[in-house]
């Protein structure tokens, strides 16, 4: 059996619990590495076409929590695969509001008005997003190099969509037949488990630990994103130091980068004054019309410590920030993983 150095194994035993799905230390030949990583993110904030986060209208909250199952197994001393499969919770709250103004021949303006209450709270709950790598060990040494092809597919919810649905793709549409679009029952948003589409992520996965205790990863990716979304160019650097033995304290940054126009999925309706509470609202004067693309950028830091408890058990706890980005959440993210590694075969 082909031991790993203890920093190593640090490294990568808990890769997917660390918010990365990747890393240029393969797993030996009949080796295995099982993980349980739960995330809760929070979210008042929300980065739109360009600009800084500003505030969600309508005192909205965005809320998500996830148990993620991951397992990888080493099928050589080089070659290694991984699966990974979460349940999710998305919620999202905000205060009802009125858009439109009661027209003129409206029998009885108190009931046009309580039956018009737009609430754009929505929750979801079940599997998200299906996850298989396979990643292969060209070089080892002090540096280490490896070559991943990832794979993620969508499971059967419901894909995300503009704030009235997938039509019309058009502003102009929009406002052509705005009273028949603006109505409680086509509130869709996108409150999702995911995209709802498939892709192909093809990356270079590089590392380096020290005989101090230090290690560097960096991860680079094209991400081919099918079903109308846009490709992304993908990046992640990780520097982590081994303390007294049993602890790594680490950073990383990580994010995406659209390279390629997405589709439109309808129309969301914005703010232009996201703090303007929902009583002074009225007909469309506070309403921006966005053309929502299947398609965002990121940039997120990750700090966190990994922590041995027991021979190839260990726990992962990290905190995550969105720092800017287009068409997301500004969230912050909570991480604890359980991670435990063990011998299949001989």
């Amino acid at each position: 059996m082909r031991s790993l150095p203890p920093l190593a194994l640090a490294a990568l035993t808990l890769s997917v619990a660390g918010g990365a799905s990747a890393s240029p230390w393969t797993l030996p030949a009949g080796e295995a590495a099982f993980v349980g990583t739960f995330d809760f993110e929070v979210a008042d904030e929300e980065y739109l076409d360009d600009g800084g986060a500003r505030a969600f209208p309508l005192e909205g909250r965005y809320r998500a929590a996830t148990y993620t199952a991951a397992a990888r197994f080493g099928l050589t001393d080089r070659f290694e695969l991984e699966i990974a499969l979460p349940v999710k919770q998305v919620a999202y709250t905000s205060d009802p509001v009125v858009l439109l103004p009661a027209p003129a021949d409206a029998a009885s303006p108190f009931d046009y008005y309580q039956e018009n209450v737009i609430d754009l709270s929505r929750s979801v709950t079940g599997l998200g997003d299906l996850r298989v790598s396979a990643r292969y060990q060209l070089f080892r040494g002090p540096v280490v190099g490896a070559f991943e092809l990832g794979l993620k597919s969508p499971t059967g919810y419901e894909p995300p969509a503009g704030t009235f649905g997938e039509r019309p793709a058009s502003s102009a549409a929009f406002l052509a037949d705005v009273g028949r679009f603006v109505t409680p029952d086509n509130v869709q948003d996108d409150v999702t488990l995911g995209d709802g589409q498939f892709d192909v992520v093809p990356g270079f996965l590089l590392g380096w630990a020290g005989r101090q205790g230090t290690f560097v990863r960096l991860d680079t990716g094209y991400a081919v994103r099918l079903g109308g979304a846009g490709d992304e160019i993908r990046g992640g650097l990780k520097v982590g130091q081994l303390v007294g033995g049993h602890v790594v304290l680490y950073a990383g940054v990580d994010g995406e980068y659209a390279v390629t126009d997405g589709k439109v999925i309808g129309i969301s309706v914005a703010a232009q004054d996201p703090e303007l509470p929902a009583v002074e609202y009225g007909g469309t004067n506070n309403l921006d019309l966005r053309e929502v693309r299947l398609e965002h950028d990121r940039v997120r830091i990750a700090p966190g410590a990994i922590v041995r408890v027991a021979p190839g058990v260990e726990i992962n706890l990290s905190y995550s920030r969105t720092l800017f980005g287009r068409n997301t959440a500004a969230i912050q993210g909570f991480s604890v993983g359980v991670g435990m590694r063990t011998r299949l075969a001989e």
